[in-house]
């Protein structure tokens, strides 16, 4: 029933990601936590497996919406290439270029800690370390960019769909990101 409603409505898609990142990041978040208690198993690998899966596909899919349907269409309405809403365009498009690569670090630090979970019982911290400080410190990067990012985006951004689309451009957006999501195959 979600999806159906958000797949007509691009602002409610973009904004659902957003929600979900943040779910996501949090138990990554959680999962760093528990590990630094030594209380990280096995059982933390399907959560991190999720998250992993949700910033490959989901999160790619989202930038791609930004890149390809909104951010070339919004630039196309702009009265003044030099305005501060032309920077904020740029700002969110350099943004996913360096996000990009910190997914690809972040990614291989996690399945590298991952993979030192022991199946019974819980890794002391210094049992997970150094792969633990890594996992840390790429995911506060993480973490910061997208806490400015998203913020941006919901606050000046996501709007300007109701104001500057009419509902057969908003159509159109919201075919683009549906047609991106049927050649996903999961």
């Amino acid at each position: 029933m979600i999806a159906q409603d958000i797949s007509h409505d691009p602002h409610a898609r973009l904004v659902f990601a957003h929600t979900e990142l943040r779910a996501q990041l949090h138990a990554l978040l959680r999962a760093a936590r528990l590990m630094l208690l030594g209380k990280g198993d096995f059982a933390l690998a399907p959560v991190i497996a999720k998250a992993l899966r949700f910033l490959a596909v989901d999160v790619q899919l989202h930038a791609r919406d930004e890149e390809e349907s909104l951010l070339p269409r919004l630039r196309a309405k702009l009265k003044d290439p030099q305005s501060h809403f032309a920077y904020l365009l740029e700002h969110i498009e350099q943004d996913h270029h360096e996000l990009s690569q910190l997914h690809r670090d972040f990614d291989a630090a996690a399945r590298k800690l991952s993979a030192r979970l022991p199946f019974e019982g819980a890794a002391q911290r210094g049992q997970l370390e150094p792969e633990l400080k890594i996992y840390r410190e790429r995911l506060s990067s993480l973490i910061a960019i997208y806490d400015s990012h998203m913020k941006v985006e919901e606050r000046d951004i996501f709007p300007a769909l109701a104001v500057v689309f009419t509902p057969e451009e908003r159509s159109a957006i919201a075919a683009e990101m549906n047609e991106r999501r049927a050649m996903v195959v999961t």
